[in-house]
């Protein structure tokens, strides 16, 4: 167990290693076990943050009529803003501090391989069959059967597997995003779900001596919700 009283420099790890709750040699958490799946705008579409827990840890079925596979992404970078306002006081020099808002963003960056595209991807649950541009959701799922806001889509963000117009009114609409992260023996480390996800940005980019295409989004997120699932106990 680490703690200060055994810390030694010449003999010990910071934290325990090689065997018990500590630093198991061989046992780590990577990118390559972390998956983002797309999903409705809000938790409570789909039950919940209790439900979507046990649906991932006792139910893939379940699950997968809940969220959608991003594949194919290369990179996330999530961050959190929050603003202090620092007070001071004349006659001191000392100062106080005023918690003020936090804000979220998100980027992610995809390969488009043959498959939807990432703003298609990102809009898998949407379902809009009214009206003269359709949208329908890419698998059955629990989230477009209880969509907030039916919005009835006009001006088309593309067709088939590829979206591209951001001006299309269907991005004015949020979407949700959940992030399960795995150790190498496939236990769950922890799980995210970003809520009311909005996209600002959207890039699109190849060039002549390139053989791929990159794909990328900025997303800013309303809320940043743990999911409870079966996870490895805390290491102390």
């Amino acid at each position: 167990m680490a703690s200060y009283s055994n810390w030694n420099t010449y003999k010990n790890y910071v934290q325990s290693g090689g065997v018990g709750p500590g630093m198991v040699d061989g046992r780590f958490v990577t990118g390559a076990y972390t998956g983002l799946f797309a999903g409705p705008p809000r938790l409570a579409s789909i039950g919940g943050a209790l439900s979507l827990g046990s649906a991932i840890s006792g139910s893939p079925e379940a699950a997968a009529q809940l969220v959608y596979p991003v594949g194919l992404t290369q990179s996330i970078n999530i961050s959190h803003n929050r603003q202090f306002n620092r007070i001071f006081e004349l006659g001191s020099e000392r100062s106080y501090f005023i918690s003020g808002r936090t804000m979220g963003q998100l980027a992610l960056s995809r390969v488009l391989y043959h498959g939807p595209s990432i703003l298609r991807v990102l809009y898998a649950y949407y379902s809009d069959l009214a009206g003269d541009t359709v949208v329908p959701e890419m698998f059955p799922n629990v989230g477009a059967t209880a969509m907030p806001n039916p919005h009835d889509v006009v001006i088309p963000p593309g067709f088939e597997n590829f979206y591209i117009n951001l001006a299309s009114d269907l991005f004015s609409q949020p979407i949700g995003l959940l992030m399960i992260m795995q150790d190498v023996n496939q236990d769950a480390y922890g799980a995210c779900y970003f809520e009311s996800c909005v996209l600002p940005n959207h890039t699109w980019a190849t060039d002549s001596q390139g053989v791929i295409i990159q794909e990328s989004v900025a997303l800013q997120f309303e809320m940043a919700v743990p999911i409870a699932m079966e996870a490895i106990e805390l290491v102390s």
